[in-house]
C-alpha cells in the first residue's frame, strides 16, 4: 500500500520564529526544513521540499524578496541579512543568516527584536501584538526599553551608571560626542574616563569622588573634560551617587553629566566684570592719593634745595630725589591710563603709541628673570579699536608669555605695518584686508604642543589648575580680533618658545561714518519688562509692528541675566511701571546706566501719572511714555530716541 501524501493538518500559524533550519541546493530548491521552520510557514516540512526558497518566502513577505535574493546571490562563505516587518508589527522582524555548504547552502532563521529606534511609542500597535501572556509581557518590555533608550538619546546631557572600577555599565550616547572616545572604550577599559578629565582637575574629581562614597544623597561638582580628538574643553556639572547593597558594598555609581560651558562662561564674565570694576575704583583712588604724596615729596625737595652756584652736598641728593618722584608720578599716571575710557567705546587711535605706553609698565612688573626688548615701527599706526579692550588683551599676552618662562628667558614685542596678505598656519578670525597693523608677542618659553595649537582660543582652554586660570584670556583675544575685523594666530615649538601676532586694519578714517550708516540701519532690539497679562503682550505687539525685535521678560529675578546675555544685542530696555512695580526698577535703571552705557532706558507707565513715579527712576531713564501716548506718537518717541536726526 503507498503511503499518502502529507497533508498540511489545520496548522496555527505563530508569528514568533525561533531557531528555523533549511538546507538549499545551489539554486535555491529547499532539500529539508525543520519542524519549527514548517510550522511558521503553515506548512509540513516535507510538503516544502522542492520549493523555491525565495518563493517560499516571498509569500510570507513580498516585500523580503529582494533582500533574499540578494541572501542568496551573495559571494560571501557567511552572509546575514535583516528582513524588516510592518511598521505596524515589531514581532515581524527576521534575520537570516547562513552560508555555504557541500552542494548547496544553509539556512538558519528566526524572528529578532527590531531596532530600537523602531519601537517607538507610534509604531506600536494599539491592540497589542498576541494574545499569549508571555508575548504581551515581552512587547510591554521592549516599549519600556525603546522609550528609556529615547529618553536618553535625546537627552541633552549624559546619564551613565558606572562601575566601582570606573568603566561605565552604560551611558548616553551624548558621552561619545562630549569626550571623543567610542562608547566600546568607555565600556570594557576602566583608565578612559580618568584620560578624559582635565589633567588639571584630576585631583579635585577624584576628591568629589571620595566625598561621594561618604555621602547617601549624592554630591554634585564642576570640572572640565577635553575632547580627545579635538582637544577642546567643556565644563560638566557632574551628579554622582554611590550604589552599594545593603550589607554596604560598593556595587558602583550612577550619575549624570551636564555640559555647562556656556553658563560657566557668562558666570565668569559677570564676576570678573565686577571685579574689574571694584579693582578700578581702589586703583585709581590709591594711584591719585599716591600721585598727591609724590608731588608733596617733589616739592618739599625744591624747597630744601640750596641756591644755585652752591657747593651744598645735599644738592646731588635733592636732585635725585627730585628725579625719582618724577619718573613715579609718570608710572602713576600709565597705571591711570590704563582705566581711561569705558569698555565698548571704539576711538581713533595710534597703535605705536598705546603699545609704547604699556611696554614702560610691562617693563616694570615683570620679573627681573625676564630680559624684555621691543621694537616699534617709526610711522604711526592709526587704528579704530576699543582701547580699553586692546589694553587687556596685550597685557594677558604679556602675562601669559611670562608664565611660561618659569626660570629665565626673553621677551620680544614688536609693531610693524603689513602690506602684503600672510597666511599663518593657526588663525583665528579674518585677515584684515589690507593695509593692515600688526603686534607680535615672542617668548623663548615651554611653547605649547601642536595638538592643542587649534583649540587653545576655545573658551575655557587652560593647562593651569581651576583656581589659577579661567581659560577665558585667549578665547576674549579671540572675541576682540574679530569684533574689530582682525585675527590673531599662534606659532609655537615645544622647548623653543611661542609667537602671538594680533592683526588689525589700518584706520582710513571713514569707520565712524560707517558705523553710523550700519547703526541707522540695524534693525533695534529691545528687552520689554513688565507683569505676564494683557499690557505687556499688547506693548509687545505694538513695537513689533514698528519694526523693533523684542525680547519679552515677566520675572524681575531674569531680567537682569536676559540683559547680560550674549544672545541678544539690546539697543534699549523697555520697562513697564504700574502702581505695584517693586523698587527692583531703580536697581535695574542703575544697572542698565552702569554695566551697559551704550543701552537707552525707557520707562512705559501704566494706570497712573508721571508726577506718581519715583524722581530718580525718571532721572535715570532715557525716555517716559506716559500711559495716554497713542501708539504712533510712542513709535515716533523711539525711533527719535535711537535716532535724534530723524525728528529734525
Amino acid at each position: 500500500m503507498e503511503p499518502t501524501p502529507e497533508t498540511p493538518p489545520d496548522r496555527p500559524r505563530s508569528d514568533w520564529l525561533t531557531g528555523g533550519l533549511a538546507v538549499l541546493d545551489e539554486g535555491g530548491r529547499i532539500l529539508s526544513v525543520n519542524e519549527p521552520l514548517a510550522r511558521w510557514l503553515g506548512e509540513t516540512p516535507n510538503g516544502l521540499v522542492g520549493g523555491d526558497w525565495l518563493g517560499v518566502l516571498a509569500r510570507r513577505s513580498p516585500e523580503w524578496e529582494t533582500a533574499i535574493e540578494c541572501w542568496i546571490r551573495s559571494e560571501s562563505e557567511f552572509r546575514t541579512q535583516d528582513l524588516p516587518g510592518h511598521p505596524d508589527q515589531p514581532v515581524g522582524w527576521l534575520r537570516l543568516t547562513g552560508g555555504r555548504a557541500p552542494g548547496g547552502l544553509f539556512a538558519h532563521i528566526e524572528s529578532i527584536v527590531p531596532p530600537l529606534p523602531r519601537l517607538e511609542e507610534e509604531s506600536w500597535p494599539q491592540e497589542g501584538a498576541g494574545d499569549e501572556a508571555t508575548q504581551q509581557l515581552r512587547l510591554r518590555l521592549l516599549k519600556a526599553e525603546a522609550e528609556v533608550d529615547n529618553l536618553m538619546r535625546r537627552w541633552p546631557g549624559v546619564i551613565f551608571n558606572q562601575r566601582s572600577d570606573m568603566s561605565f555599565h552604560y551611558a548616553s550616547p551624548r558621552l561619545e560626542a562630549l569626550t571623543g572616545v567610542p562608547m566600546a572604550e568607555f565600556l570594557h577599559r576602566s583608565d578612559v574616563f580618568w584620560n578624559a578629565i582635565h589633567e588639571a582637575d584630576l585631583a579635585e574629581v577624584q576628591s568629589h569622588i571620595r566625598r561621594a562614597l561618604r555621602n547617601e544623597g549624592g554630591l554634585s561638582t564642576h570640572f572640565r573634560i577635553r575632547h580627545a580628538r579635538t582637544g577642546r574643553v567643556a565644563y560638566i556639572l557632574e551628579h554622582r551617587q554611590a550604589l552599594r547593597t545593603e550589607s554596604g558594598l560598593l556595587l558602583g555609581f550612577e550619575g549624570t553629566w551636564l555640559d555647562v560651558s556656556r553658563q560657566t562662561i557668562a558666570e565668569r564674565r559677570l564676576s570678573s566684570t565686577a571685579w574689574r570694576d571694584t579693582l578700578a575704583t581702589l586703583t585709581m583712588g590709591m594711584a591719585h592719593d599716591f600721585g598727591n604724596i609724590l608731588a608733596g615729596i617733589h616739592a618739599l625737595a625744591e624747597t630744601l634745595e640750596p641756591p644755585q652756584g652752591t657747593d651744598d652736598p645735599l644738592h646731588e641728593s635733592l636732585d635725585l630725589i627730585k628725579c625719582n618722584s618724577l619718573q613715579a608720578s609718570a608710572l602713576v599716571r600709565r597705571v591711570l591710563s590704563l582705566h581711561q575710557g569705558r569698555l565698548g567705546e571704539c576711538g581713533y587711535c595710534d597703535l605705536n603709541q598705546q603699545v609704547g605706553d604699556l611696554l614702560e609698565l610691562v617693563r616694570k612688573i615683570l620679573p627681573r628673570r625676564i630680559r624684555f626688548e621691543s621694537e616699534q615701527t617709526p610711522e604711526a599706526l592709526p587704528v579704530y579699536v576699543d582701547s580699553v579692550e586692546l589694553r587687556q588683551v596685550f597685557l594677558n599676552l604679556i602675562m601669559n608669555a611670562s608664565d611660561a618662562m618659569p626660570h629665565k628667558g626673553e621677551l620680544r614685542c614688536t609693531t610693524h605695518r603689513v602690506t602684503t596678505e600672510e597666511c599663518p598656519a593657526h588663525l583665528q578670525g579674518t585677515f584684515p584686508r589690507l593695509p593692515a597693523v600688526c603686534v607680535a608677542i615672542r617668548d623663548n618659553g615651554v611653547g605649547i604642543p601642536e595638538r592643542h595649537l587649534a583649540t587653545i582660543f576655545d573658551p575655557f582652554f587652560t593647562t593651569k589648575p581651576v583656581n589659577r586660570g579661567s581659560g577665558l584670556g585667549l578665547y576674549n583675544a579671540r572675541l576682540f580680533v574679530e569684533k574689530h575685523h582682525g585675527a590673531i594666530s599662534v606659532e609655537s615649538t615645544e622647548g623653543q618658545g611661542t609667537t602671538f601676532r594680533i592683526w588689525l586694519p589700518e584706520a582710513d578714517f571713514t569707520e565712524q561714518e560707517r558705523l553710523h550708516e550700519d547703526d541707522e540701519r540695524r534693525r533695534r532690539t529691545l528687552l520689554v519688562i513688565g507683569p505676564a497679562g494683557r499690557s505687556l503682550d499688547t506693548t509687545v505687539d505694538s513695537l513689533r509692528r514698528g519694526g523693533f525685535f523684542v525680547v519679552a521678560e515677566n520675572r524681575e529675578d531674569q531680567a537682569l541675566m536676559t540683559l547680560e546675555s550674549t544672545d541678544y544685542e539690546f539697543d534699549g530696555v523697555l520697562v513697564q511701571v504700574a502702581a505695584d512695580t517693586s523698587d527692583f526698577v531703580g536697581h535695574l535703571l542703575r544697572e542698565v546706566r552702569q554695566r551697559k552705557p551704550p543701552v537707552k532706558s525707557i520707562l512705559q507707565i501704566i494706570g497712573r501719572n508721571e508726577d506718581e513715579v519715583h524722581s530718580d527712576w525718571l532721572k535715570d531713564a532715557h525716555l517716559s511714555l506716559p500711559s495716554d501716548l497713542q501708539e504712533t506718537e510712542i513709535q515716533r518717541r523711539l525711533k527719535e530716541l535711537f535716532d535724534p536726526s530723524s525728528g529734525r
